[in-house]
């Protein structure tokens, strides 16, 4: 009994992983087949561990999953590269030199600091943890990020695994790289390891979103079901049966030349015509058909967009989703909600993952960091809200319209200035 019993179990297995949807790597892959995976808790009896780390999720392949997700959904990609563009803001400032010079040249890539911090930013979004490698040197340390779905914890919460391929790690154990947390330090290396708080989570962090997994594998769903309406859509806006004969050959013409009419972009909505075959004297037939399905969608894709979007802690208005009558020339509609965004994820975020790496600079370099800050760059400019008029001269203006314009009299003079002393000349001279 069981050794039929096996084979129908893998069998099974395979099935589900083998879904014939390829990426440009040749990898298999699908959303369609899979059931979204659920990271409840984490493994508690550490000693049934036969390997030395904690697996993240029951397959130990659950940030290998929310990477596929980020490629899949259109949603959640562009609201993650906001977070982490928001959090990157326009780099680093400071006005120690000697800080100002290390943070433009970080490593040996010739990465910066905030090359560094962007990709810590966006995997500490995407996974709800981040890795950042320090590798200390004679009088100085470099730093190198690690890509967090690479990342295992070890048992005793002292060591990173580094593998990149878990899926096959029976077969590659030996290219694991283990690498200390600090502050300990092993052959000169060092790891710093960045966790969103989750309750009963003691390894891992989880990211904002988790809730919302099963709405943005629907997003996926959404544009693959519209990509296959509009590439082999069979959707006429009617079809016409009338009575007639139809030979074999006849018959296999009419249905090639319905598919190339009615399938692909541009061609549906059309009507079909049947020439029905046999004795039936009922005349022509119309019918007509109405796609209520469309509209079904559109209600759901809305639903799916709000619903990664409050997942994400994240405003409407800065994923372009602006509401209808609110949005004025000034920007003021995306100004409130940038600043809602600062204040509630961006600054946090940004002090949980700097802190650490001024706190390293200062030890290993004895390099003062107390301000060194992110230099953050607002989405919309004032730059709208303000009357040339009112803060130019009109020769600055004039060269603004064109630089060859010669300079007038007066013309270091705003607008108000010059209409009013012209006025006190008239009457003056009146």
């Amino acid at each position: 009994m069981q050794n039929q019993r096996k084979p129908k179990q893998k069998q099974k297995k395979n099935q589900v992983k083998t879904t014939p949807t390829k990426s440009s790597f040749n990898t298999k892959y699908a959303f369609v087949n899979l059931s979204t995976p659920t990271v409840d808790t984490e493994v508690k009896d550490l000693d049934r561990l036969r390997e030395d780390f904690i697996p993240f999720g029951k397959d130990n392949l659950f940030p290998q999953y929310l990477a596929e997700l980020k490629r899949q959904s259109s949603t959640h990609r562009s609201v993650l590269a906001q977070k982490t563009t928001f959090t990157t803001g326009g780099g680093f400032i400071t006005d120690n030199e000697t800080l100002s010079g290390f943070i433009e040249d970080v490593n040996a890539n010739g990465e910066s600091l905030k090359d560094c911090f962007k990709k810590l930013a966006d995997d500490y979004y995407t996974y709800g943890n981040a890795f950042l490698e320090g590798v200390v040197y004679d009088g100085g340390v470099n730093f190198y990020h690690k890509d967090a779905s690479t990342a295992r914890v070890s048992k005793n919460k002292k060591y990173v695994y580094f593998n990149s391929d878990w899926s096959n790690y029976r077969k590659n154990k030996e290219k694991t790289q283990r690498i200390p947390v600090y502050p300990q330090i092993s052959n000169s290396s060092f790891i710093i390891h960045y966790k969103d708080y989750e309750s009963t989570f003691n390894f891992y962090g989880l990211p904002d979103y988790v809730a919302a997994l099963e709405h943005i594998a629907i997003d996926y769903e959404i544009g693959k079901f519209n990509h296959t309406s509009f590439k082999n859509g069979f959707s006429p806006s009617a079809i016409v049966t009338v009575n007639g004969d139809f030979g074999e050959s006849e018959a296999e013409k009419f249905v090639e030349t319905a598919k190339e009419t009615l399938t692909g972009s541009g061609n549906n909505s059309k009507i079909l015509f049947l020439v029905k075959n046999g004795e039936d004297s009922r005349g022509t037939d119309v019918q007509i058909i109405s796609n209520k399905e469309d509209g079904d969608f559109l209600d759901l894709q809305k639903l799916t967009d709000q619903n990664i979007i409050t997942a994400h802690r994240w405003q409407p208005a800065l994923s372009g989703i602006v509401s209808s009558g609110k949005m004025n020339n000034t920007g003021s509609e995306i100004r409130i909600a940038y600043d809602l965004a600062m204040s509630t994820v961006i600054r946090d975020t940004t002090n949980i993952l700097l802190e650490p790496i001024k706190r390293v600079i200062n030890a290993e370099m004895g390099i003062d960091t107390s301000d060194l800050t992110v230099a953050y760059e607002p989405p919309i400019s004032f730059l709208a809200d303000i009357d040339p008029k009112q803060v130019l001269t009109i020769n600055e203006q004039r060269a603004m319209l064109n630089k060859d314009l010669p300079e007038i009299p007066d013309g270091e003079l705003l607008i108000s200035d010059r209409q009013t002393i012209t006025v006190q000349r008239q009457q003056e001279n009146g």
